[in-house]
């Protein structure tokens, strides 16, 4: 496993269920403008946290820190670490 830090844009965040219901996946399109390129990322259960600070800072450029590794063959990217770049916007406790 490899641990990378970059600086990027999250242009938006989505969770759905497993098929079986037991599960969430969360994943955050990120935004690369150095080479205009985006990545699809995953969102672990215990970074959920961070899945509420993205969604809450949109669009915002950021610190982000994800971690590639490989299983059977299929390289993934996880994200393990977030910190948005100027003013921070937490989630509302309402949420």
């Amino acid at each position: 496993m490899s641990k990378f830090v970059a600086n990027c844009v999250v242009m938006g965040v989505k969770s759905r269920p497993s098929q079986d219901g037991t599960r969430t996946y969360r994943t955050a399109m990120l935004y690369f403008e150095d080479d205009t390129t985006s990545l699809e990322a995953s969102i672990s259960d215990e970074h959920e946290h961070l899945y509420k600070l993205m969604e809450a800072n949109k669009m915002k450029p950021c610190h982000l820190t994800v971690n590639l590794r490989e299983f059977k063959g299929q390289r993934f990217i996880d994200v393990t670490g977030y910190s948005p770049l100027g003013a921070v916007s937490l989630p509302s406790a309402s949420q």
